[in-house]
């Protein structure tokens, strides 16, 4: 799994692109897919147990009927869900409990208020528009990434943790390694 020190790159988007280069890698080794994936979140520095109580998501238009199962994990593993407005909109049409947050420029709850909290756990957003700093989702990912809150930036890779999440294990679960230290 890549690591990348987006906190050290001042208002650069932290979606990726096919010129991003990661600034280390972690390994997960297991007998299946779930649990290597957890073992390396949790080397990537990632937070596996429930911290805060919610998930924000928003997401492009074409993302909108995959984010409906992903959303539903998340709810099934405890969590709320918060979301921009058309994204929320999209997800209760669809039979998921969504809250509207407020772009961060927009009055309270909004998404720099819903940040503060400490509620978020993980930020589930894609976007059309290519990196501008001046952008929304961007400014948003940002501020997500400086407060050390997980952001994904790809549905299968949100998948993928919602899947890890569901298996209800620690650390403790789980014979971790050191490779260094072998």
């Amino acid at each position: 799994m890549p690591v990348f020190s987006f906190t050290k790159l001042h208002d650069a988007d932290i979606h990726m692109g096919p010129e991003m280069k990661s600034t280390g890698e972690v390994l997960g080794i297991d007998k299946n897919l779930e649990t290597a994936l957890y073992k390396g979140l949790i080397a990537a520095g990632y937070e596996m147990h429930k911290v805060g109580d919610c998930v924000l998501i928003t997401v492009k238009d074409s993302d909108k009927p995959e984010v409906v199962p992903l959303a539903k994990k998340f709810i099934e593993f405890g969590y709320k869900i918060w979301a921009t407005k058309g994204t929320a909109e999209y997800l209760r049409e669809h039979g998921v409990p969504a809250l509207i947050v407020n772009k961060h420029d927009e009055p309270s709850p909004n998404t720099s208020d819903l940040f503060d909290t400490g509620e978020v756990d993980f930020v589930v957003s894609t976007s059309t528009i290519g990196r501008k700093p001046a952008v929304h989702s961007v400014q948003m990912r940002r501020k997500a990434i400086e407060r050390n809150i997980a952001c994904l930036t790809s549905i299968d890779t949100a998948n993928a943790l919602a899947n890890s999440l569901l298996m209800r294990k620690t650390l403790e679960d789980f014979n971790m390694v050191d490779i260094v230290k072998i």
